[in-house]
């Protein structure tokens, strides 16, 4: 008996020892698998593995693997990646926080990874983005909040909401609006606070929803029922909220099984209000099927709802039991994700940003240390370059100082020449005039020959030859230079040079109050122009016949809107 005894006792060690190795050896090849899919998956690219974590989330029900996917995703973000992959890494740590707090019940993390998700999408202007975490951010509060005995979180799990819905418009980002709408509403039925929303309600009425906008006829009968509720017609907000179907929307089983639990609860809340305490009883209890395999957190809910429910029919005994296990719920739910803490996240996030924004000042100071260091010598090496390059200028200053005065003098030789050349031209007509007799014409025929020359001289471009002469304007003309000469000196006294003087430095006026054909010409571009290639033979000119430099000249035409031309040319 001993003996059998002793037996059956090695049999159960031996049994016990057996299953603990088969346990370890799975826990052993899910961490082998885990890492070896861990290792392949970090080669992907980006897209792919957003593709993969969207389907094991919204397809085959497999958040672990999303989890694998998305946190892969996020682990990759750094500034200077492109904006396609910064748009996935914002979407991946959006759902890394969405996935703790769903699935894992680590509301403390959720809250942190959404936080950390939407200062991305502020930073990198995604403001697309916005409206989902802040949607995302008010869930979290309206889960938190049913964890509470005195509803604290409500209030703002309602305003999370209504900002998400007007950021949403604000973006035209439309896909997501009938989630926020039917999240809002949801708060707003359960809170009492139907009036608060009525101005969202009324917003989404009128409002064009695009065909990729899934939920939306969801939506649109969640909205009318509420309105319907608002409205005090709770029996026809009952038939529009049975008459709602989750089974043709194209989205993934755990958002159809929740969207089941959404209408549910509205259906709940208005057999409540219609006084039909048996069917609401029936309706919460089919939550709590559908719930039993959804976060615990929403198991929480349910237990709370059935608690008040209990207590209100004087059913101490049931509410007693639901209580407890309200009780239990949120304990479970506190030492997974130490949920009553959730307030300070937001304070420990922000001190965790402070402490990273320091030690990203102390780098970058030190950072700046060193690039003063390298600045200092690039300066000290362009003074010394700026210093040669002045004592350079200077010496090719004075080269050049000394070119122009040769130059100078050149021009002035030239012009002394021309000149000379001028004079002995004219005493060889005049001695012709005197060999042939000093023939005077008659008065009528030097008005004649006048009235040509003038006629060349106003018309004529060739005036503004450098080598224009009076023999070049007696062939113009068709008449004799001793001809030309007499009429000329009988209308100028001055002779030649001063008229054909007179109507060039008149021409020359006319070009500098030309700002357009003639707007980037210097004072020796117009004396060229005009058939002067000595500068200061030109400024003399010039000067004599209008009584201002060409320099002053030019600066009356720029400072007036209308022509400068003198009053009168001297002739």
């Amino acid at each position: 008996m001993f003996a059998e005894n002793r037996h059956t006792q090695v049999m159960c060690r031996i049994v016990v020892v057996a299953i603990l190795l088969v346990c370890a050896l799975a826990v052993m090849a899910e961490d082998v698998t885990f890492m070896s899919n861990r290792r392949q998956w970090e080669k992907l690219p980006t897209a792919t593995l957003m593709k993969m974590g969207n389907d094991f989330m919204n397809i085959k029900n497999m958040p672990d693997s999303g989890m694998l996917c998305y946190s892969l995703i996020a682990n990759r973000y750094n500034e200077n990646l492109n904006r396609e992959e910064l748009e996935q890494c914002i979407r991946a740590t959006c759902w890394v926080g969405v996935i703790y707090g769903q699935h894992f019940s680590n509301q403390a993390e959720e809250y942190k990874q959404l936080l950390k998700a939407k200062d991305l999408a502020e930073k990198h202007q995604y403001h697309v983005f916005v409206p989902n975490i802040l949607m995302d951010i008010g869930n979290l509060f309206w889960e938190q909040n049913g964890l509470k005995p005195d509803n604290e979180l409500a209030e703002e799990a309602l305003a999370y909401h209504k900002e998400a819905f007007w950021k949403t418009i604000d973006s035209q980002s439309l896909n997501i609006l009938p989630v926020i709408l039917i999240n809002l509403n949801n708060i707003a039925c359960f809170e009492g606070k139907l009036s608060q929303t009525a101005k969202e309600r009324k917003a989404y009425e009128n409002l064009v929803l695009p065909d990729t906008a899934d939920l939306k006829p969801v939506a649109d009968a969640i909205n009318l029922g509420v309105e319907l509720l608002s409205q005090g017609k709770p029996e026809q907000a009952l038939d529009v909220f049975k008459k709602a179907s989750v089974d043709n929307l194209k989205t993934g089983v755990f958002n159809k099984n929740n969207l089941r639990i959404m209408l549910n609860d509205f259906i709940y809340f208005t057999q409540l209000k219609m006084g039909r305490d048996a069917d609401a009883l029936s309706t919460l209890m089919q939550n709590r099927e559908l719930i039993l395999n959804e976060q615990p957190s929403r198991i929480a809910g349910i237990y709370s709802e059935l608690t008040s429910f209990y207590r209100t029919h004087n059913n101490q005994a049931l509410a007693d039991k639901y209580e407890l296990l309200w009780w239990r719920a949120t304990d479970s739910i506190a030492q997974a994700s130490q949920a009553n803490s959730v307030n300070k996240v937001g304070f420990l996030y922000e001190l965790d940003k402070m402490n990273e924004e320091h030690n990203a000042l102390v780098l970058k100071q030190q950072h700046d240390q060193k690039m003063l260091w390298v600045v200092s010598g690039f300066l000290a090496l362009a003074l010394g370059l700026i210093v040669l390059l002045v004592i350079n200028r200077g010496l090719i200053k004075q080269k050049n100082k000394v070119l122009y005065e040769n130059n100078m003098a050149l021009l002035a030789a030239e012009d002394e020449r021309r000149r000379q050349a001028e004079q002995e031209e004219l005493a060889c007509i005049e001695a012709e005039a005197t060999k042939y007799g000093a023939i005077r014409m008659d008065e009528q025929s030097t008005e004649e020959l006048w009235q040509n020359i003038i006629h060349v001289m106003e018309y004529s471009q060739e005036i503004y030859d450098e080598n224009f002469s009076v023999a070049r304007l007696a062939e113009l003309i068709e008449a004799k230079s001793n001809y030309v000469s007499q009429a000329i000196n009988q209308h100028d006294s001055k002779g030649f040079p001063n008229l054909l003087a007179h109507y060039r430095i008149q021409e020359a006026c006319r070009r500098m109050n030309d700002s357009v054909n003639y707007k980037n010409y210097t004072v020796e571009g117009f004396g060229q122009s005009v058939g002067y290639t000595s500068r200061s033979h030109f400024v003399k000119l010039f000067k004599h016949h209008t009584g201002l430099t060409p320099s002053d000249y030019m600066k009356q035409c720029r400072a007036s809107t209308s022509p400068a031309l003198p009053l009168s040319l001297v002739m």
